[in-house]
């Protein structure tokens, strides 16, 4: 059996980092991309890289059929909106199978509003929350009965992506402000709730009722922040403190959170592998769904690389734990 890596690596992508010296994007680096190649072949794998979506285009063009392969989708997509979904629906065309979730579960989980409405009816705890768009504008009277502060970001981007403490709004007038930003940058934004203090991220690697790894990361940021906002600068410059499961969140928060996780899964039909991110008040002991995310980062320098450290494991040990999850997927 071949195996297949698909990726579009962060070198030929517009560089959205704050310094010019230091390259950042929302897509994994060439020594990310043969790191996992490497691990593969450690473990005993036919594997190669095989591009990404050009590639994959160029494969539907040309008719290309393949036999006695699999796929592994590594890839955020290209630049456009929705890109995360560009590797599925060119996989599916080609008639491959291929790792990770479908065409409708990644649109889904790459749309952060429409989201949260897959889940309004599924008891989930989120914070309220309005779609910007050129169709569908804001009503600030929507919004009288919230409280401030408020927060704002980009609909469908990820990586912290346009995300800064500017983000967070005590006020109608900064509201209307950033709006205004972040309107002339991306197409969508959301408004909603803001909700302190904690970023938590909960991994997934498996599929429905066989979790290899379901683990939390706690990111706590300098305590000097009136508003910890977990934005691109906080993320390029590793300010966060790291801490895993119960280490610093109490035990019976991690289970909940751990079993919500597993059902926004299930709903949203994610495979594989997933990132279900959320945030944790410490006045109140409340968590709130945030994002989900299909294509998390999987890299030894990543949340992956930190849960692997924390279990014991090596990264190749992770990259196992994926293939696994995704072969006994198909193979049933």
């Amino acid at each position: 059996m071949k195996y297949y890596v698909i990726c579009d690596y962060r070198e030929n992508f517009k560089n959205y980092s704050l310094s010019p010296l230091n390259l950042y994007s929302d897509h994994p680096t060439r020594k990310n991309i043969t790191e996992i190649i490497e691990a593969l072949h450690e473990l005993g794998y036919d594997c190669e890289f095989f591009g990404g979506i050009p590639e994959l285009i160029h494969a539907v063009d040309q008719n290309y059929t393949f036999e006695s392969c699999v796929f592994l989708n590594f890839t955020d997509g290209m630049e456009q909106d929705y890109s995360r979904v560009q590797a599925p629906v060119l996989l599916d065309i080609l008639d491959v199978p291929y790792s990770g979730s479908n065409v409708m579960a990644t649109v889904l989980m790459n749309n952060k509003y429409f989201c949260k409405q897959a889940l309004l009816d599924h008891e989930i705890p989120m914070p309220q929350g309005r779609i910007i768009n050129s169709i569908m504008k804001l009503n600030m009277e929507d919004l009288y009965s919230w409280k401030y502060p408020l927060f704002i970001k980009p609909n469908c981007e990820g990586s912290s992506l346009g995300i800064s403490q500017n983000n967070v709004c005590c006020s109608e007038i900064e509201l209307k402000e950033r709006i205004k930003e972040l309107s002339s940058e991306f197409e969508e934004i959301i408004v909603e709730e803001y909700v302190g203090n904690l970023d938590v991220t909960n991994y997934l690697i498996g599929n429905e009722e066989n979790y290899l790894i379901n683990d939390i990361v706690v990111a706590a940021l300098p305590g000097t922040l009136k508003f910890p906002v977990y934005g691109i600068s906080e993320k390029q410059n590793k300010l966060q403190t790291l801490s895993f499961n119960d280490e610093f969140l109490p035990s019976e928060i991690v289970r909940q959170i751990k079993d919500c996780s597993e059902r926004i899964a299930k709903i949203l039909g994610a495979k594989d592998i997933c990132r279900i991110d959320y945030r944790y008040d410490k006045t109140t002991k409340k968590f709130y769904f945030i994002e989900a995310n299909s294509a998390p980062r999987f890299s030894s320098t990543s949340e992956i690389g930190y849960i692997a450290q924390k279990r014991g494991l090596q990264f190749k040990d992770m990259i196992q734990k994926y293939v696994t999850a995704f072969t006994s997927r198909i193979h049933n």
